[in-house]
């Protein structure tokens, strides 16, 4: 079986100029309306965004390679590291202060990149990872790389990568195009990076991930805000079947150079999340709004917190007692006495149920319209 890396001009890639430039058109159509709304939030609010994007990108690229890691952990881990005033931070652990500490420099440090910057970066993937770790870490593999698919008739390759013998000079021509000036669009570019990184498949495991945070790195460069709005990694989280797909027909087509589906691919779900993003943006409105309509004189902590969790969609299912006392770690009566208040001033409805069963939500007629 040939692949794309076999093909004698190999990296000399070429795509559909005209074509491509349609769909980046819509793209920058969809980028004006969330720089439009992202516009008019207070920097905070601006800060509280910046987190959330990249803690939902670290967690969903991991969620690609079918890795979990804790949201919270994330969450409250690059708050620290960005110094950012978040409502609520939870604990953070030795693995996700490393896994995020990739996404934060690749996004945050506009120094350039590399060998020494992705060894890190693959290095910090593991260094505190509890599984099955790679034989070689911080550094390019010493051995061939297979990827593998399996069925009832057992594992079956379906991509070789490039030779170990070939990966630091395919690395050394593949920084030399990150660097360079040469694709002056940082959304072509960064597709451009991800699939080339992969098919070179550097290291012994950490490949996709490190290509996500390139790409990451690229659209920073080239965004004209330090301040991140979305999430790739999690549309193509959503989209994980046709991402590899679409690696796969590419990286398995030696008679062609030509990249254009794999690019508009990434410009269709780079346009999918502006548009999650407005939404994003306009509960992120609604909520501040909200928030800063409670008096604090009005309401203790326990129910600030609780109010917060409930307004903002990160709590699931009905509110008990039972869950009220747990969460805000405080006695089942206190947790009563909360919960009395905020249906007695109207901000939880009963759901109808009786006795211990009983189950609170927030009303909805006390959220603003944006």
């Amino acid at each position: 079986m040939a692949f794309i890396w076999q093909n004698p001009e190999w990296p000399s890639y070429s795509y559909d100029k005209e074509e491509v430039d349609r769909a980046y058109s819509v793209f920058l159509e969809e980028k004006k309306k969330t720089d439009a709304v992202f516009s008019i939030l207070d920097e905070k609010t601006r800060q509280q965004i910046h987190v959330k994007s990249i803690a939902d990108e670290i967690v969903a690229s991991q969620g690609i390679e079918g890795e979990n890691i804790s949201y919270e952990s994330v969450f409250s881990s690059v708050s620290k590291r960005l110094d950012a005033t978040m409502p609520e931070k939870g604990k953070t652990d030795a693995y996700a202060d490393s896994v995020s500490s990739v996404a934060v420099d690749a996004i945050e440090n506009r120094a350039p990149l590399t060998k020494d910057r992705i060894d890190g970066w693959n290095k910090s993937l593991f260094e505190n990872y509890t599984g099955r770790k790679p034989k070689t870490i911080g550094d390019y593999r010493k051995g061939p790389e297979y990827i593998l698919k399996w069925s009832g008739k057992g594992p079956e390759v379906v991509y070789t990568a490039v030779p170990f013998e070939r990966v630091r000079e395919e690395m050394d021509k593949f920084l030399c195009f990150v660097r360079s000036e040469n694709e002056t669009n940082a959304a072509i570019k960064s597709a451009i990076a991800a699939l080339w990184f992969v098919i070179i498949h550097p290291y012994e495991d950490g490949n996709g991930r490190i290509s996500r945070a390139i790409a990451d790195y690229l659209l920073s460069d080239n965004s004209g805000s330090a301040l991140r709005t979305y999430s790739i990694s999690s549309l193509i989280l959503a989209n994980r079947k046709d991402y590899y797909t679409k690696i796969n027909e590419i990286s398995a087509q030696n008679e062609s150079l030509d990249i254009t589906s794999w690019i508009l691919w990434n410009l269709e779900i780079m346009v999918k999340a502006q548009i999650d993003a407005v939404e994003t943006l306009r509960k992120v409105m609604r909520l501040t709004s909200f928030m800063r309509s409670l008096d604090p004189s009005l309401f203790n902590s326990r129910e600030l917190s609780m109010l917060y969790k409930l307004a903002d969609g990160s709590f699931f299912g009905k509110l008990s007692t039972e869950k009220w006392a747990k969460m805000t770690k405080c006695s089942t009566a206190a947790a009563q006495r909360d919960i009395h208040h905020l249906v007695m001033i109207g901000y939880l409805v009963p759901d109808g149920d009786k006795g211990p069963k009983t189950g609170y939500f927030l009303n909805p007629q006390i959220m603003p319209a944006v």
